[in-house]
């Protein structure tokens, strides 16, 4: 009997030390999802027939089409004045532009930096202001000019942005191009 107790004994402590010393399930970045729609995910089919939804055209960069909501005051965000889905080949939404009123500026940068991680920022004296924030499926960039009365908020999903600019000078992969024929002096116009 007592062999009984000391091998209970044993198996509690092993379960117990066990359980202690596992660690608790880190949450999953939160996910990029403007006025609801899901970055990579949300058909733009959907948006096009409904009569909050304007077609502004192609997003030519992406191979769909792009889409400008209407009635933003739905939305509840102060000072949002514009917003643009931009769909690629597959109908998935690759882009979200919003453009806010330069007096939400500090309210919609504070959000940003509470829900999402910060991964870039220019210095606040700088011509150009730019911020950058890492999601679940995509990032969040804000773009805005020093002396501007608008900002751009631009959700990317995931891939987005690498698949269709490149930033800083990067090359393409693949065969170097043929090398181009001398073209022919053209005389400069007076």
């Amino acid at each position: 009997m007592l062999k009984a107790f000391r091998f209970a004994g044993v198996f509690i402590f092993a379960a117990v030390s066990t359980g202690a010393l596992a660690q608790p399930a880190q949450p999953a970045p939160p996910a990029a999802a403007p006025l609801g729609l899901e970055l990579g995910v949300s058909k733009c089919a959907k948006l096009t027939h409904a009569q909050n939804h304007v077609n502004a055209g192609k997003a030519a960069w992406a191979g769909g089409d792009a889409i400008e909501i209407k009635h933003l005051e739905r939305f509840n965000l102060p000072g949002l004045t514009r917003v643009i889905v931009n769909c690629d080949g597959s109908d998935a939404v690759a882009l979200v532009t919003l453009t806010f009123d330069r007096t939400a500026l500090g309210e919609v940068t504070k959000k940003l930096d509470a829900r999402y991680e910060s991964k870039r920022k220019t210095d606040p004296g700088a011509e150009n202001g730019y911020a950058e924030w890492a999601a679940a499926n995509g990032s969040i960039e804000l773009l805005y000019g020093r002396d501007s009365k608008q900002f751009t908020t631009a959700y990317w999903a995931k891939g987005a942005k690498a698949k269709y600019f490149a930033y800083g000078g990067a090359q393409p992969t693949g065969p170097a191009p043929a090398p181009a024929a001398p073209a022919a002096r053209v005389p400069a116009p007076l």
